[in-house]
């Protein structure tokens, strides 16, 4: 009852993807200022454009996300919009692989089409939509080589390759996570009764794209002279990955410390299970956001676990291998918001690969509903049909009319129109409007274009609006970066008296939702010197600006 027998061809349907998610981020392309996550990836393109060498930075994703920023600069020229396009046009080309892998994995255009309306209506958070990006790219590429698993051929398997080789670029870990699902699935298809010499071919073309695609990036780093930097990032991922796990795994099963003892235990409080019958509605609906998919993932792991058997006897193996890229493209960036940072924006990027698991799912449950004669197992599997409406019902509802994912609800009340350097000119509202105007005129005033300048802990946008520099080459720090980078208090300070830069913005925020996150908590030492260093400050609601 899934299978669509209509003769009309696809491409329509990626055209309407396209389109419709034009006309709908088109709505509010132009909302908002982020001085963090957004200003974060604006100011290091900048930086990297003024020829700042990466090394100096700390690039918190892969390279070639920032390069992408960079090119784009050095073409057209500094312009916001050209970061909040990159990011809206990363959102519709996941959009548009979103429809394809369900269209592969499920064989329905009708669930195709009414799964992919919830990541094109609530989409990914803007600034890291590569989350989307990467594990779509790699489940649309290895799902076209599950659904030829038995006679797939050596350009599938180049093309999958090659994708990986990408997503490593722009962020190792989801290269890494994709990386086991491909050698599964060219281990898969070596045994389909064809020997050793179809195996060889699969997994060299695989490789050959793979390296392929490396060396461009390769080559312009040794030229530029930060393969270092690249290196170190593919080989600090698997290490960092594992931190994380074991420090997730603790949080699950204790709490947050006040005194982190390891970077994981910075990550953002998860609300309780028991959270999900709060009278909070907010508080409700975010625990249903973040557990539900738990539930889902592991009901659809132990169903595939006992299906493997039957389904290798009947020779279905493209049925095993949809489903284990559909349980990849699912738990990829599951760690991301489980463990890690629990909140709508991380698990709006979580979103566009849990659509593929729970359009599978889907699937599975209307084949039961329809061919089964029992009325229990109907009645079973209409409940869990109800059960998954209503879950992705909650999340339309939060992402809709809540900030925190790409959806036009951070749109609302954002009347005003914002304007500073480098193109930024945007609606904001008259509270953001009151304060970025007083941070840019405050640094307009105090220094020169060109001037290094610190903002801290993470706002490196207001540096950007200024077209200003950072002084200091991380442009985020929480708690965590004492124990990532012991001696980075000490070498900021040493880095602060001897520069002197004559603006200093410290935000009063508890980044990590905990007192002791709080940069003039954990960076005290910092505080008390640009204390003595400043001539004078201005203290404004949620920040205080140090002049020197």
């Amino acid at each position: 009852m899934t299978k669509d027998t209509s003769p009309l061809p696809n491409w329509p349907f990626y055209a309407a993807v396209l389109i419709l998610s034009a006309l709908y981020y088109g709505l509010y392309f132009n909302s908002g200022f982020s001085a963090a996550d957004d200003g974060n990836y604006a100011q290091i393109a900048y930086e990297l454009y003024l020829g700042r060498a990466p090394e100096e930075l700390s690039i918190n994703y892969g390279i070639l996300w920032f390069k992408i920023g960079e090119v784009l600069f050095q073409t057209f020229g500094v312009n916001y919009v050209l970061v909040k396009g990159l990011f809206f046009t990363v959102i519709a080309i996941t959009n548009i692989l979103i429809f394809y892998t369900l269209l592969m994995a499920t064989g329905s255009r009708s669930i195709a089409i009414a799964m992919t309306a919830i990541p094109v209506l609530v989409p990914a958070f803007p600034a890291t939509a590569f989350y989307g990006l990467c594990i779509l790219m790699n489940a649309a590429a290895q799902m076209r080589l599950a659904s030829t698993i038995q006679n797939c051929t050596w350009r599938s398997a180049a093309i999958a390759g090659a994708t990986l080789s990408v997503s490593f670029q722009i962020r190792p870990d989801f290269g890494y996570i994709f990386a086991v699902s491909l050698i599964a699935l060219l281990t898969l298809a070596a045994f389909q009764g064809v020997g050793t010499k179809r195996a060889w071919r699969l997994f060299g073309a695989a490789g050959v794209a793979f390296f392929a695609a490396q060396v461009p990036l390769l080559l312009s780093a040794t030229l530029g002279g930060y393969i270092d930097l690249v290196l170190q990032q593919y080989l600090s991922y698997p290490v960092t990955m594992i931190d994380y796990a074991v420090s997730g795994l603790q949080n699950l099963f204790g709490s947050n410390t006040t005194q982190p003892d390891s970077p994981g235990s910075t990550s953002l409080q998860r609300p309780g299970l028991l959270a999900l019958f709060s009278d909070n509605v907010d508080a409700s609906r975010l625990a249903a956001l973040i557990y539900v998919p738990i539930v889902a993932v592991s009901i659809f792991l132990v169903i595939s676990a006992f299906s493997v058997r039957p389904l290798w006897q009947s020779g279905k193996s493209d049925t095993i291998a949809k489903t284990l890229v559909s349980f990849f493209a699912a738990t990829a960036a599951l760690p991301h918001y489980f463990f890690y940072r629990p909140d709508l924006s991380h698990i709006a990027n979580f979103m566009p690969g849990y659509t593929v698991l729970a359009a599978v799912i889907i699937t599975w449950l209307i084949r039961i509903y329809y061919s089964e004669k029992s009325t229990w197992l109907r009645l079973g599997s209409a409940t869990a049909l109800l059960a998954l409406a209503l879950h992705m019902g909650i999340y339309l509802t939060a992402g809709l009319n809540t900030p925190g994912t790409g959806s036009i609800a951070g749109a609302r009340a954002r009347t005003e129109t914002f304007q500073a350097n480098n193109g930024v000119d945007v609606q904001v509202s008259p509270a953001e409007k009151s304060q970025l105007e007083f941070i840019r005129d405050i640094i307009a005033g105090n220094s020169e274009p060109g001037d290094r300048i610190v903002c801290v802990p993470y706002c490196p946008g207001f540096a950007f609006m200024a077209d200003r520099q950072m002084l200091l080459g991380n442009f985020y720090v929480d708690n965590s970066t004492p124990l990532l980078i012991p001696d980075w208090i000490p070498n900021a300070i040493s880095l602060t008296t001897t520069s002197r830069p004559p603006i200093i913005i410290v935000m009063d925020w508890a980044i990590n939702g905990t007192e002791a996150s709080q940069f003039s908590n954990w960076a005290s030492e910092y505080v008390l010197k640009v204390e003595k260093l400043s001539r004078d400050k201005v203290v404004r609601p949620g920040l205080t600006v140090y002049l020197l």
